[in-house]
């Protein structure tokens, strides 16, 4: 029966309690005048049943209504027992029962949410449980490869431990960058330097460095591209296919075949990634993208990962105005990943841009960094490259050494001594032909616009790579020499 509301049961109660009344009234007057004899115990009679019937409507009334205010209590009961609600049967007051559909709601609300607590509470614990791995293991490494270095007087043994910091200083960085833009990339603070793009070459390039660096050696890699075009940032594209890459390589065995494709679909650039490797079951692919998210069997390969690289490919892949979709055939029938972006024409790639593999020209640089080891590191790297580099150690010296050396580059560390980076960039922007190269720590999105705003040309996070610096003075160089031709 559906319940029916307190206030029309009340009215019913009253209008049936004055029926009552009334009826017995006029049977006690019609008792009266028909036998005089025994009229006053007729009267006393009907008196006792025109209030006995009103009485018992209230207390069948009063029966529904705390029945119904006590089947509510089952509610909470069943929130602190920490079980999924419903609304009880045996309400049947109407304000009742529309209170025991917003209780239950809430109940079960409040349920989900602290699952999914709990749930993240516990992605959080192996996230943190496995980054203190990920950073033991190379940390470990490299306090070996250092040792060798010091003490090992073979040239092999010196060239295989600093093969082996390069291996793990390029695993680092690769894992602190994650960590920083997967922060940037969810709260919506990353911006994106979108020009005309030909993802094939921004394919095969990252393909190619991942063959040099050994890191493919153990599968077998098929690549199929096409020549596509998109607007898009290159540095974020790049991003895009190393994490694929990367998860294609940590899910797949020894042997096992590694697929790249990239194609033109109408107006849609489509890059697949398809391995032969540990599979999904469909449940696990409907979240992969999820941050922290992992297959179950990673922890058992022992090179689970944080969690986090599928999640900046669905992200950065929407910035793009793409999307990112996993499938697989379940456990050991592989997966397949892909990213689609929006196409466009193909354009005439820049004249004077630097190409692939070409040979370098060598700047003077000026190094402004207060860190001694950073500082004389990233001097030895520029300078075994061939660029002339003027240290300063803070930016009085720097302003100093500005002007008195013609320099082609300054870099600048953002956090110095005396003044700070943005400082000291805008007291040389005014020099013909000087690029800025901001150097930090610090990746936010207001430290990106102020350093914009200070006359950089150039942001870059550390650590970085001395080879990706090296382009990043090309780069620089060529856009401020064609701004200068412009005007």
């Amino acid at each position: 029966m559906r319940p029916m509301k307190l206030r029309p049961q009340l009215l019913l109660l009253a209008l049936a309690a004055g029926v009552c009344a009334f009826s017995a009234g006029l049977l006690a007057g019609w008792m009266a005048a028909a036998s005089p004899d025994e009229s006053q115990l007729r009267i006393a009679l009907c008196a006792a049943a025109a209030l006995l019937a009103p009485l018992l409507l209230a207390l069948a009334a009063g029966s529904r209504l705390a029945g119904s205010i006590t089947a509510l209590v089952a509610i909470p009961k069943s929130l602190l027992r920490g079980q999924a609600a419903e609304v009880p049967g045996a309400i049947r007051v109407g304000e009742a029962a529309q209170c025991a559909r917003v209780l239950v709601h809430a109940s079960n609300a409040m349920l989900a949410r602290e699952a999914r607590l709990r749930a993240a509470d516990r992605s959080k614990d192996e996230f943190v449980a496995m980054l203190g791995h990920e950073l033991r293991n190379p940390l470990g490494t490299l306090a070996a490869a250092a040792y060798v270095l010091d003490k090992s007087p073979s040239p092999q043994a010196t060239q295989r431990a600093a093969a082996i910091v390069a291996r793990q200083v390029h695993h680092m960085s690769h894992l602190i960058e994650d960590l920083l833009d997967v922060n940037r990339v969810t709260l919506g603070k990353v911006s994106l330097n979108r020009q005309p793009l030909d993802l094939g070459r921004v394919v095969d390039a990252t393909m190619r460095e991942w063959q040099l660096s050994g890191r493919l050696a153990n599968h077998k890699l098929r690549l199929e591209l096409d020549a596509v075009w998109a607007r898009a940032d290159e540095a974020r594209f790049e991003q895009i296919v190393s994490n694929l890459i990367g998860n294609a390589v940590k899910y797949t065995p020894q042997g096992g075949r590694i697929a790249v494709s990239l194609r033109r679909d109408r107006d849609t650039a489509v890059l697949r990634v398809h391995d032969s490797g540990i599979g999904m079951l469909p449940e696990l692919a409907a979240r992969v993208f999820d941050l922290f998210m992992q297959g179950e069997s990673a922890g058992e390969r022992g090179r689970a990962g944080l969690g986090i690289g599928l999640t900046l490919v669905k992200h950065l892949a929407e910035l793009h105005g793409g999307k990112a979709f996993a499938a697989s055939s379940g456990p050991g029938q592989g997966s397949v990943f892909t990213v689609t972006l929006p196409a466009i024409e193909p354009r005439l790639e820049p004249a004077g841009a630097p190409q692939a593999g070409a040979q370098r020209a060598t700047h003077r640089v000026l190094l402004i960094e207060d860190n001694d080891d950073q500082r004389r590191m990233l001097s030895g790297a520029l300078s075994a490259d061939g660029h002339e580099v003027y240290e300063a150690v803070d930016a009085a010296s720097g302003l100093e050494a500005a002007a008195r050396v013609d320099a082609d580059v300054a870099i600048v560390d953002l956090r110095l001594p005396d003044l700070d980076g943005f400082q000291v960039a805008e007291k040389l922007r005014g020099r013909a032909g000087l690029a800025l190269i901001a150097l930090t720590g610090n990746g936010r999105a207001d430290s990106r616009r102020r350093a914009q705003e200070a006359g950089f040309d150039e942001y870059v996070t550390k650590p970085i790579a001395p080879d990706r610096l090296a382009r990043l003075m090309d780069v620089a160089l060529t856009a401020k020499r064609r701004r200068a031709e412009l005007h």
